[in-house]
């Protein structure tokens, strides 16, 4: 096995890793901070070339000898930390925090080319939804994920650590206009639907069509889950209150079964991506 690429952390470096925590700081400098043992796990092996760092305490090294052999074989500058200074740069990453740099941004149609599944969100605005989004999309196997302008920052380090290190598995674009979403997803072949409580179509309804249709060779009477579909979800609170987005080719409601005003908008994306999946 390689071996580690040991280094002392000076002052200053440590200073600006600190920084990242601000989001004026990452948008100038194109950085981001890494936190977690699974998020860095995942960055070292999908996106080795990203790390420029990797800060971690004794302890968390030889807790996760995965990470340990991970920056060795990609050859990550590697800074062992004391618990308080670690604390210092991160409460949240359980000893382990590597400083990334943030990938291009990809063009929306270039992300969905080939997709079969992808999920798109708008003004999504809490940190954890929009990373547990992000890898609920991964786990479902969906091929891209575009995030809407007025979502919260894709590349927050909250927001990494919430999608455990899906951002490294597949594209992410940002800052997408609604309606470039909806023709990117018809330029790469895609129905687009929104998940919305006032839809015209209940998702059951599109489940059991498309099963119906795979038994009967008969094209359903609804939007088909057999196809390529990019499903856009909305604001927790508000849905797509306010949101005018022309060209949708449905918009398809979750029903609710119980006494719940409505669903959080990252189980939202579960039920509606694997379901997807599974047609």
């Amino acid at each position: 096995m390689a071996a580690l690429r040991l280094k002392d952390a000076f002052r200053t470096q440590l200073q600006r890793a600190q920084r990242l925590h601000r989001r004026e700081q990452r948008a100038r400098r194109g950085q981001t901070l890494v936190e977690g043992p699974q998020a860095v796990l995942e960055a070292l092996v999908h996106a080795p070339g990203s790390v420029r760092d990797l800060y971690a305490t004794r302890r968390a090294m030889e807790r996760r000898q995965d990470v340990a052999a991970a920056a060795a074989e990609a050859a990550v500058w590697t800074h062992v930390l004391d618990e308080e200074t670690m604390r210092d740069l991160s409460g949240d990453g359980q000893g382990l925090v590597a400083v990334a740099e943030v990938p291009a941004n990809p063009e929306p149609r270039e992300a969905l080319t080939g997709a079969r599944l992808a999920v798109a969100t708008l003004d999504v605005s809490d940190p954890g939804n929009l990373g547990t989004i992000v890898r609920t999309a991964d786990a479902a196997g969906a091929g891209a994920v575009l995030v809407g302008r007025g979502s919260v920052e894709l590349y927050a380090p909250k927001v990494i650590r919430a999608a455990a290190g899906s951002h490294f598995h597949l594209p992410c674009a940002r800052g997408v206009e609604p309606e470039e979403i909806v023709a990117a997803a018809h330029a790469a072949g895609m129905q687009v639907l929104a998940a919305d409580g006032a839809g015209e179509w209940d998702l059951p309804v599109l489940v059991n069509a498309a099963h119906e249709a795979r038994i009967l060779g008969v094209p359903p009477e609804c939007p088909d889950l057999r196809d390529p579909v990019l499903w856009i979800l909305g604001n927790e609170a508000r849905g797509f209150a306010g949101r005018r987005i022309e060209g949708i080719d449905a918009r398809v409601a979750i029903p609710i079964y119980g006494r719940a005003e409505s669903l959080n908008v990252s189980m939202a994306c579960a039920v509606t991506a694997y379901l997807t999946a599974l047609s």
